[in-house]
C-alpha cells in the first residue's frame, strides 16, 4: 500500500507540475501570441520572449504572423465603364495590426482573408466601371492609368478594413495579370491595328511634309547658286570681251594691213568648207589672201 500511495503521489506531483507548466509559454519575433480564455481574446504578447497565463484549460495561447502576407485574388471577370469584358488578378500585400481585433472580428487568418477578398473583389469592380477599356490597354503609354486604379483600389480595401476593425492593414495592391475573352481580345487587336495604321498614316504625312520642304530649300539654293555663277560668268565674260576688244584695237592702230588680212581669214572661215566651190576674180577682196602674201609685220 505504501509503495502504491507513493506512485500516486508521484503522478499526482508530476500531473501538477504538468499542468503548472502550461502558465508558461514563448513567443518568437515573427508573431504576435494571443492569450485565449475561455476561446475569448483576452490578452496580446507582441514582445518576444516567455509569457505567462493561467493555466489550462483557462487560458490558451494563439499564435498570429506579424509578417507581411500576400493574398492572391481569384481571376474574376469585370465590366469596363465602355462595356467591354475584361479579365483580372490582382494581389494585396498586407499586415495584422491588431490581432485581438482579428481573432474578435475574423477569428483566424483564413477568413481575415475572404474578407480581404471581397473587399478587393468589390473595389476592383468598381474601379473597372468608373475606367473605358482604353484607359487600361493604350499604344500611348501616357493614356495608360493602370497605377490610378491600383491606387483607388488600395485605398478602397484599407477604408473598408478599417472601417469594419479587422485589425489589419493592406499595404499595396497590385494588378497580377490582365487578360481578356476572345470576342474582347479580337476587339484590342483590331483598336491596335487602326491606331498604329494612324500613326504610320501620321508618319508619312510628316516625311512627305519635310521632305518637299527640304526639296524646295534645295532648288532655292540651286537657282541661287546657279544665278550666281551666271553673274560672275558675265561679269568675267565682259571683262574678258573689254580686254579683247582694247586689244584688237591696238592692234588694229599698230598694224591696220595685217588686221584686215586676218579678218578676211576669219570671214573665209565662215562662208567656205569642204563642199564650197570658187570661182576666182580678181575683184573679189574677200578671196585676196588666197593670192596675195600676207602683209609683212
Amino acid at each position: 500500500n505504501d509503495v502504491v500511495k507513493q506512485r500516486v503521489r508521484w503522478l499526482v506531483m508530476g500531473a501538477v507540475a504538468l499542468w503548472l507548466s502550461s502558465m508558461f509559454y514563448t513567443v518568437n519575433e515573427e508573431e504576435y501570441g494571443v492569450v485565449l480564455r475561455f476561446g475569448r481574446p483576452v490578452k496580446v504578447c507582441s514582445a518576444a520572449g516567455l509569457g505567462l497565463k493561467f493555466p489550462l484549460p483557462m487560458d490558451t495561447v494563439m499564435r498570429v504572423d506579424k509578417r507581411l502576407l500576400v493574398f492572391d485574388s481569384m481571376a474574376t471577370e469585370y465590366l469596363t465603364k465602355d462595356k467591354k469584358n475584361i479579365i483580372s488578378q490582382c494581389y494585396a500585400v498586407w499586415r495584422v495590426t491588431d490581432p485581438q481585433q482579428l481573432l474578435t472580428r475574423c477569428g483566424d487568418r483564413t477568413s481575415a482573408e475572404k474578407k480581404l477578398d471581397e473587399h478587393l473583389y468589390a473595389a476592383l469592380g468598381d474601379a473597372f466601371g468608373n475606367r473605358s477599356f482604353d484607359d487600361l490597354v493604350n499604344t500611348d503609354p501616357k493614356l495608360v492609368k493602370v497605377g490610378e486604379l491600383q491606387q483607388q483600389v488600395e485605398k478602397a480595401v484599407n477604408d473598408a478594413v478599417q472601417q469594419n476593425k479587422y485589425g489589419i492593414e493592406v499595404q499595396s495592391v497590385r494588378i497580377l495579370r490582365m487578360s481578356y475573352p476572345d470576342a474582347t481580345l479580337e476587339a484590342v487587336f483590331r483598336r491596335m491595328r487602326a491606331e498604329r495604321k494612324t500613326i504610320a498614316e501620321t508618319y508619312r504625312a510628316e516625311g512627305t511634309r519635310d521632305s518637299a520642304k527640304i526639296r524646295s530649300e534645295a532648288d532655292l539654293q540651286k537657282d541661287k547658286l546657279l544665278a550666281d555663277a551666271k553673274q560672275k560668268a558675265d561679269t568675267i565674260r565682259g571683262q574678258a570681251e573689254q580686254q579683247a576688244a582694247a586689244i584688237y584695237s591696238r592692234t588694229y592702230e599698230s598694224h591696220p594691213e595685217f588686221w584686215r588680212y586676218w579678218r578676211k581669214l576669219q570671214a573665209m572661215e565662215k562662208v567656205i568648207d569642204k563642199n564650197t566651190t570658187i570661182y576666182m576674180t580678181p575683184d573679189i577682196e574677200i578671196f585676196s589672201p588666197l593670192t596675195q602674201a600676207p602683209p609683212a609685220h
